[in-house]
């Protein structure tokens, strides 16, 4: 007897990972960009009115530690509570709720009277913020096709260092004429901004599947471009969360089931000293530049730019060569080169001002080697559907509390005379973050479709 033989369908997340790279991406990615502009632009008019802010209220150096790592703690709890919540209820709704509360915040922290009043508004706007980042990059992993995801995912970090030339430039017109707390009324410009983009942005196909809402995960893979016309299109039978009620800690313990332990780990960590860099990092250099090696204000932001326009080069490198260099290999070529970069900067502090022109190269190279560092990429490939958000925020948390610790213990380091030990301190986590991967972290993501990543 004859077995008729038929046409095995594509579950939704092989539709999405086979999907051609259109216009209809533009908008998602559009929103998503601002993001990580606007995280970019709001801690660095941070950093950038920290000077202003410790002259006005005569504060110490610790202080100013405290202020400028408030909003960083914030994130710390923000990242874990909205990205639980995003695998509960949607990634687009919580977008949106995450850009709309760190626009009103920004604005109130410009009403401040006191610092205690600023930290508290930090804090607030900090707890949206911390949920944007992982969120978005979660959001766009789920709706890339696979062999764009790594371009796409890194596209985003592009606007990075655009914010923070634009919050300079802000600072720069700003501060000197009508003070610091102008910035901060500026920053609320770019929240409405991505609001309104976003209500455009579709639902994750893939995150809709999973809750057993196929005929939207449908639509929402129409509007991206999939040749598809109802549910009978698609095998439905993989999506194995349909109709569960997952709780916080159903979903933390799938985190920490053997199976993604040592990823859930790893990724934690390196998070950690990732962010600890990054803003340990940006918080201070406009102070460094200024307090140790003697610049005017004036020519400190003029060296800020110059500092992420390079970090523009960077970023670009990155996207260019995200499908092409693994994530693992990426990862440890760039803290090598930053590690290096440190010690380097360190050896230059004593050598005096004409010097400085060195000192500043340098700091470019750092720049540049962070910006080309994969982690946040390869994080949100990490972790199955149902618990992404999750898994990217708990990690992202973890990062949040080296983030809101790094500005801290510069600042004490810096207030002591020890400048020259924050360049040591870098230089100790760019080469664990390096043990790390070559310990911890060994799944590697690049090209493999988030189905096949996921269930290994």
């Amino acid at each position: 007897m004859a077995i008729e033989a038929r046409a095995v369908k594509p579950d939704i997340g092989e539709v999405i990972d086979n999907l051609p790279f259109s216009r209809k991406y533009y908008i998602a990615l559009a929103a998503t960009m601002l993001a990580f502009m606007f995280d970019a632009f709001d801690t660095q008019i941070m950093a950038l009115a920290l000077p202003s802010v410790l002259e006005e209220w005569n504060l110490t150096t610790l202080v100013g530690g405290l202020i400028g790592s408030a909003a960083l703690w914030g994130m710390a709890v923000g990242a874990l509570t909205f990205g639980f919540l995003s695998d509960i209820y949607g990634r687009r709704i919580v977008m949106m709720i995450t850009v709309l509360g760190i626009g009103v915040f920004t604005g109130l922290s410009a009403l401040s009277t006191s610092f205690e009043m600023l930290i508290a508004f930090r804090f607030i706007s900090g707890l949206f913020m911390g949920a944007m980042i992982p969120i978005d990059l979660a959001y766009i992993a789920e709706i890339a096709p696979k062999r764009r995801r790594g371009l796409l995912m890194a596209a985003l970090g592009l606007t990075w260092p655009i914010g923070t030339i634009l919050a300079a430039l802000c600072a720069g017109a700003l501060i000197p004429t009508a003070g610091w707390r102008w910035l901060f009324v500026v920053g609320v410009i770019p929240a409405f901004i991505a609001l309104y983009i976003r209500r455009q942005v579709p639902e994750s196909p893939r995150w809709l599947a999973k809750k057993g809402r196929h005929a939207e995960a449908v639509v929402a893979a129409q509007r991206l471009g999939a040749e598809i016309t109802s549910v009978d299109d698609i095998d439905t039978s993989s999506d194995s969360d349909t109709g569960e009620k997952r709780n916080a800690l159903k979903s933390f313990k799938l985190l920490f089931k053997p199976l993604y332990m040592r990823r859930t780990v790893g990724a934690s960590l390196a998070f950690f000293l990732f962010q600890a860099l990054t803003y340990g990092w940006s918080v201070w250099v406009p102070s460094i530049l200024v307090m140790v090696l003697g610049y005017p204000l004036q020519s400190a932001i003029g060296a800020v730019i110059l500092i992420y326009a390079v970090s523009i080069g960077g970023r670009l490198f990155f996207t260019l060569t995200a499908d092409k260099l693994p994530r693992r290999l990426a990862f440890i070529l760039a803290y090598a080169l930053m590690a290096i970069a440190a010690l380097t900067m360190s050896s230059l502090l004593g050598l005096g001002p004409e010097f400085g022109w060195i000192f500043l190269l340098v700091m470019m190279v750092y720049q540049f080697a962070l910006d080309t560092n994969p982690l946040q990429v390869w994080v949100s490939e990490l972790f199955p559907t149902e618990v992404r958000g999750l898994a990217s925020s708990f990690a992202s948390t973890v990062g949040r509390i080296g983030a809101a610790t790094a500005p801290i213990i510069f600042g004490a380091l810096m207030g002591a005379g020890l400048t020259n030990w924050v360049f040591y301190v870098i230089a100790a986590m760019c080469i664990l973050s390096i043990l790390v991967a070559v310990f911890v972290m060994k799944t590697e993501t690049s090209g493999r479709s988030l189905a096949d990543v996921g269930s290994v």
